[in-house]
């Protein structure tokens, strides 16, 4: 089935990426949600591991079980392509409050209050 692919560290997993997936399971059917391994690999940017990652985007997706696959790639700094791969490349923009919505800005509040996730 066509499937629209989303690869990022999500660190952590939050309502802008769940909505920015939503929007693409809405267009295409379904969504390939794939996790950089990048954990340790920048001072404190990158804190949670694979597990933890693919855990809070489990939890993060509920209610669309079996709308989307989570798998692991490696540390992915470059998207190449060829001529004619026969997909597309297309940015998803979404409303101003769910594009404010900050990876950094939730780990600094983890940082001061640990028990929030």
């Amino acid at each position: 089935k066509p499937t629209a692919m989303f690869v990022g560290r999500y660190q952590p997993f939050h309502s802008g990426h769940r909505a920015l997936i939503e929007e693409g399971i809405r267009r295409v059917g379904q969504a390939c949600i794939a996790i950089r391994s990048t954990h340790g690999s920048s001072d404190g940017k990158n804190p949670y591991t694979l597990d933890e990652v693919e855990e809070l985007i489990h939890r993060g997706m509920a209610g669309l079980k079996g709308k989307y696959r989570v798998v692991r790639l490696p540390n992915i700094t470059n998207v190449m392509y060829g001529r004619d791969v026969g997909y597309k490349i297309e940015k998803i923009e979404l409303d101003a409050a769910t594009e404010a919505v900050s990876a950094t800005e939730i780990r600094k509040q983890q940082k001061q209050d640990p028990s929030k996730p």
